[in-house]
Formats: C-alpha cells, structure tokens, sequence
C-alpha cells in the first residue's frame, strides 16, 4: 500500500511528487501547521469527552466504577502521549500517518464509554435489585473529583467485598460495621449501576437477598 521510501503529505498523506500536494494543494509547511491545528481540535475533543465519561460515571455509577476509572486513566495519558507524539512529529515533517491514526481512534473511546454508561442506564427498564449487607470500611479522597467509596460484604459469587461508589451524604450517613442496602440497577449491557444505598431495616442477622422483582 506504501510505496518503501516515498515521501508522504503530512495532511492527506498523498506520495509528494514536488513541492506542493497533488492531494491538498498544500506545501510541507502548510501541511505541517494544518496537522497540529488538527491535532488541538482533537485534543480538545479527546479532553471534552473525558469529562463526558466522569460526569456519566457519577450520574450513573457503576460497581465497578474504580476499574472503569483506572482503565479511563490510562486512556487519558495514552491520548496525551500521542497527541505529543503527533504534534512533534509533524513539527519535524516526519511520516505520521500511523501515529494519526492511532490518536484518532484513542479519541472516541472516551465517549464510547460515556455513551455506553449513559445507554446502559437510560434504557434500563428492570426493577432495582436490593442487597442486604454490611460496611466493612469506608474511605474518600479529596482531588479535582472526589472519590467516596463504603466497602461492603459482596453479595456476588467470587467477591469478597464491593466499592460501592456513594454521595457525600450517604458516606457522611454509615460508619463501618452498620448494615446497609445497597440499590442496584441491573443494566441494559449487563454494568450493574448503584441507584443509592439506604439504612438496613432489620440491623440483625446474615447478609441476604431482598431482591425486588
């Protein structure tokens, strides 16, 4: 598909027979400065929809909502990366056409996320499922978005305990050794999403389902 040792626009990547592309009618500076402006515009897109996934994990946290913001995470400074990685590269009018690709596609996971987390809730037609159990720990941390989390007895198989994301009151509300329901959304995509959790009824005996249905 690529010709070995040819020369490439840095825009439209089109094989440079001159000076100017056959393709975009751009010189190699011209080109160069289309890239990088390109590249700000995505970042500001990639940044954009980063915000979009936090935002639709806190409205509709999922259980798994730590994984979720790890594996975001990575993503963000991935993105970061390449769009250095770009932006250099074009700055020294080297062949960038697989590390564009690359950024591109980096920066639409963000909004694949928000969007299935936002779908995954919205079309979520099944009753809330109730789980009876009891906080075992509880931590926060203060940063640019605040982290609340009441560590509790799993009620799945193969779980030892659950990070059930929680506002500030409901972290302010239980303390460690009080039994709790925790409100559980099942998920149109199977990502189970806390509804809220509440005070148990009955403060005695074991952890148990009171599933609703």
């Amino acid at each position: 598909m690529f010709r070995s040792g040819a020369k490439r626009c840095l825009n439209c990547d089109t094989v440079m027979t001159g000076p100017v592309c056959e393709g975009c009618d751009l010189t190699e500076a011209a080109a160069s400065l289309v890239v990088r402006r390109k590249v700000i515009l995505r970042t500001g897109m990639f940044l954009l929809g980063s915000l979009a996934f936090i935002a639709a994990a806190y409205r509709f946290p999922p259980l798994a909502m730590d994984k979720m913001l790890v594996f975001a995470g990575v993503i963000f400074f991935v993105g970061l990366g390449l769009a250095v990685w770009v932006e250099r590269g074009a700055l020294r009018g080297g062949q960038i056409a697989v590390r564009k690709s690359l950024f591109t596609s980096v920066v639409l996971i963000p909004w694949l996320l928000a969007g299935m987390l936002v779908v995954n809730a919205k079309l979520d037609d099944a009753p809330i499922r109730d789980w009876t159990t009891r906080v075992v720990e509880k931590f926060s941390m203060s940063a640019i978005v605040p982290t609340r989390r009441l560590v509790v007895l799993s009620w799945r198989p193969g779980h030892e305990y659950e990070h059930v994301p929680v506002s500030e009151s409901e972290y302010s509300r239980f303390h460690v050794g009080e039994r709790v329901v925790v409100e559980i959304h099942p998920g149109l995509a199977g990502i189970p999403w806390v509804a809220g959790v509440v005070a148990a009824v009955n403060p005695g005996g074991a952890v148990k389902d009171h599933s609703g249905g």
